[in-house]
């Protein structure tokens, strides 16, 4: 192909050269890739549509905690249904030279793919700064942190991210940049309020010992370990999802950084295609953690399933 054919809406050159494709390792990653990307798209769709139908229909579990995870499964859902099938079809339109598809749906790509992924990290934020606010605010969370506005909340993410990946058209330079300063800022926030959880409950605990030995109050005691032990346990999920989504974004981040200071080669464009389908796939996962380790969305799920 020339030159001007290669012009594909505001995406540099570098990303829409077709020639890096002509080899054997892109050939194959380019196949491996959308066989992982349609098939982890059924189990996406499956797993995330029962995680937010189940918080939707049980009355029990419209709270901002859980309202939160309904969005992240929303979000990953919207991964299954769009940016995994995208994905794919986009290789298939480069392997066969369709410049006008190629174009088309790399730019679709692009937008539904930064849109849910920033989108997912922030909503992960969100969850583990509320875990913070539920433990340091007591009696006043409920007060506080209400549904309508986790619901602003959320609509306000929704409407941010949207403008900040439109708005890499025209900043494309230093995009790159300002996004692996983004992703670093969120992953500190994740890291510091997850420490922060576990370094309040611990206090927490030590608190209630002590009130438990001088006091006797057993039933205030009581009420209160289950209460800390909740906000625990709803820490160490929020750190098991931490934990997929460290693991699934290092090789992006990793590739990132190697294009952003060395170029974008044929290896990099191999690394970025394996690097996104492990960000999809934990998509995939995440319903199953959320129904390991929240019983109220496990039993809902098993209410859906058996028709209760």
């Amino acid at each position: 192909m020339n030159k001007s054919e290669k012009t594909c809406f505001f995406f540099e050159e570098k990303y829409i050269n077709l020639t890096l494709a002509d080899s054997e390792e892109v050939f194959i990653a380019s196949i491996l890739t959308c066989s992982f990307d349609f098939s982890f798209s059924v189990l996406t769709c499956a797993g995330n549509f029962l995680i937010v139908v189940a918080i939707a229909k049980s009355e029990h579990l419209r709270s901002p905690s859980f309202i939160l995870l309904g969005c992240l499964a929303a979000t990953d859902l919207f991964v299954g249904f769009v940016c995994q099938p995208i994905s794919a079809a986009r290789k298939i339109a480069e392997l066969r030279e369709n410049v006008t598809a190629f174009c088309t749906l790399k730019m679709l790509h692009f937008v539904s793919g930064w849109i849910t992924s920033g989108i997912s990290l922030f909503t992960l934020a969100a969850v583990s700064v509320d875990r913070v606010l539920c433990l340091i605010l007591h009696l006043r969370y409920k007060a506080i942190v209400t549904v309508p506005r986790t619901w602003i909340a959320t609509s306000v993410l929704w409407m941010f991210f949207i403008a900040f990946v439109v708005v890499r058209f025209w900043m494309s330079n230093v995009w790159d940049l300002i996004v692996m300063a983004v992703m670093f800022l969120v992953f500190l926030v994740i890291t510091t309020s997850t420490i922060k959880i576990f370094q309040i409950v611990r206090r927490h605990q030590r608190q209630i010992w002590v009130h438990h030995v001088r006091a006797n109050t057993a039933a205030n005691t009581a009420a209160n370990t289950v209460n800390v032990l909740k906000c625990k346990k709803s820490a160490v999920t929020v750190l098991y999802i931490y934990g997929l989504f460290l693991i699934v974004y290092l090789p992006f981040f990793v590739e990132l950084i190697i294009d952003v200071f060395i170029g974008y080669t044929r290896t990099v464009k191999i690394a970025y295609y394996y690097a996104v389908t492990f960000i999809f796939i934990n998509s995939c996962l995440n319903p199953f953690v959320y129904c390991w380790r929240i019983r109220e969305i496990r039993r809902a799920v098993k209410n859906i399933l058996t028709r209760r």
